[in-house]
């Protein structure tokens, strides 16, 4: 038996004011396009591709790993020309592949372009007609896919993430791939819910979210499902299908719709309890005149999130602790995307203007050049990212990296390769919502996160949806169809 597989990860944020062009992948990510560069990719990433490979050749199958882009950022929607080169090229790659029995696709279910809100639907539509394709169709996602009609009628079975902060790469990819051996057929049935759920809120080891997956590996305990994914959904995509899903991979017997109705009603039940976790100023402040026990505070950033989509130009944390810069009992890291003061650092300044909305300070250039590094935490181990060329400015306590590339992962790797040392730092800035949790191998105790200008605002009544996020709660106080049932048969 013979699989072909490749990957496709890309988050966008519709709000965000840029489009990604091809450069977030070929320069800032990854972009590989020959089996033997795809193979000892996965062997030494945490990837969905090594977790598929592993359990496919352990059970001797052919294996195919024709191509595997991933960004080295999320941003707004790709542009059409960087869309139409990832989706050409993994459709080159895929029918070079043939023939095979099985195809897996490791893709995100977040993305949007220029013209398209749904690439991922968009591309597994093309594989069945453009390339013609009948046979099994395996599709993995991220935790926070928006799953779409497209999805279900083009996709024989699905497997998503089951972590956030995200830390079960290889395992989806497991999990993919012992679908994709299962004989089928398939059924499958989609409970889409009137939501959008606080990332905040939304951890796998606790809370709201911990309820549901747990309610989930309850479901697949039922005698005809084989998986069970929990969405709750990137919420700032202003498109068609918005919403939190629960999607149900069954053989070809019954699925137990009650079941999965008293799921997602469960889910959509818990509405009123879910936190955006805000720490003030004032007490942010507070709990900086001491070290936490645990290792650095984490000063994190939920509204210019790099890993949802935000530019990540704020500097807001400069702006709030400048004040106190001489005042701190240790040094505080911090970080902005903002290539003008890298390049007024490179050219020996001490004065700078930084960030959007601008701030006016001064400073102590320590360090210029390109930051590239690997992420070592417990989330996107092993994999390459880098923030382009870079800077370190000190003032006082303050150790600041201004840097061209919004890179998405949170990792202490990214300070230590610019020469800094956030083990041993009083607190370090995340620009995301909770990634900072793998990275630093830290819970909710040690994180302060505040409000920022950016976004990825976690007010999203606020946020001026035109699609269908306006008939969502909490944009949508009542919705009129809290929970709808779709299915493929």
């Amino acid at each position: 038996m013979k699989a072909a597989i490749a990957q496709f990860i890309f988050e966008s944020n519709t709000f965000a004011p840029d489009p990604a062009e091809i450069e977030v992948f070929k320069k800032g990510g990854v972009w590989l396009d020959r089996e033997a560069d795809v193979r000892a990719w996965a062997a030494d990433t945490d990837c969905q591709m090594r977790g598929s490979l592993k359990v496919l050749e352990a059970a001797r199958w052919e294996t195919v790993p024709c191509f595997a882009t991933l960004c080295g950022s999320s941003a707004g929607r790709l542009s059409e020309a960087c869309f139409a080169e990832i989706r050409d090229t993994l459709l080159a790659r895929v029918e070079a592949a043939a023939p095979f029995d099985v195809l897996i696709l490791h893709l995100h279910g977040a993305s949007c372009a220029i013209g398209e809100d749904d690439p991922e639907g968009h591309i597994l539509e093309k594989v069945r007609t453009q390339l013609g394709y009948r046979g099994h169709l395996v599709l993995s996602l991220d935790l926070h896919a928006n799953f779409t009609r497209r999805m279900l009628e083009y996709a024989d079975a699905v497997s998503a993430y089951r972590t956030f902060p995200h830390m079960d790469f290889s395992a989806t990819g497991e999990r993919a791939a012992r679908l994709a051996m299962h004989p089928g057929p398939f059924k499958q049935a989609v409970a889409k819910i009137a939501t959008l759920v606080s990332p905040a809120d939304s951890t796998h080891f606790e809370g709201n979210l911990c309820d549901i997956i747990s309610g989930a590996r309850q479901l697949e305990e039922e005698e005809e499902v084989l998986e069970v994914c929990t969405f709750p959904v990137q919420p700032w995509m202003d498109i068609e299908e918005m919403g939190v899903s629960i999607v149900v991979t069954a053989t070809s017997g019954d699925v137990p719709i009650d079941k999965l109705e008293e799921l997602a009603h469960r889910w959509y039940d818990q509405r009123h309890s879910w936190k955006n976790r805000l720490t003030d100023w004032p007490d942010i402040l507070n709990k900086l005149k001491s070290p936490h026990d645990g290792g650095p505070w984490v000063l994190t950033d939920p509204a210019d999130a790099t890993a949802g989509g935000s530019p990540g130009h704020s500097a807001e944390a400069l702006r709030r602790l400048l004040p106190v810069k001489g005042d701190l009992p240790g040094k505080v890291l911090l970080w902005v995307v903002d290539p003008d003061t890298v390049t007024a650092a490179r050219e020996g300044a001490t004065r700078f203007t930084t960030g959007d909305p601008a701030i006016e300070w001064e400073g102590r250039v320590l360090w210029t050049g390109e930051g590239n590094y690997r992420a070592r935490g417990k989330a996107y181990t092993g994999q390459a990212f880098s923030m382009g060329e870079a800077a370190v400015i000190e003032a006082g306590q303050l150790q600041l990296v201004a840097c061209t590339y919004p890179a998405i992962s949170p990792d202490p790797a990214f300070y230590e390769c610019v020469g800094l040392h956030p083990d041993e730092a009083l607190a370090v800035l995340a620009k995301s919502i909770a990634g900072w949790m793998a990275a630093y191998d830290a819970d909710w105790d040690r994180g302060l996160l505040f409000d920022g200008p950016g976004v990825c605002s976690l007010d999203f009544a606020s946020i001026p949806f035109t699609g269908s996020g306006r008939m969502l709660f909490p944009v949508t106080a009542e919705p009129e169809r809290p929970v709808e049932i779709w299915r493929s048969y």
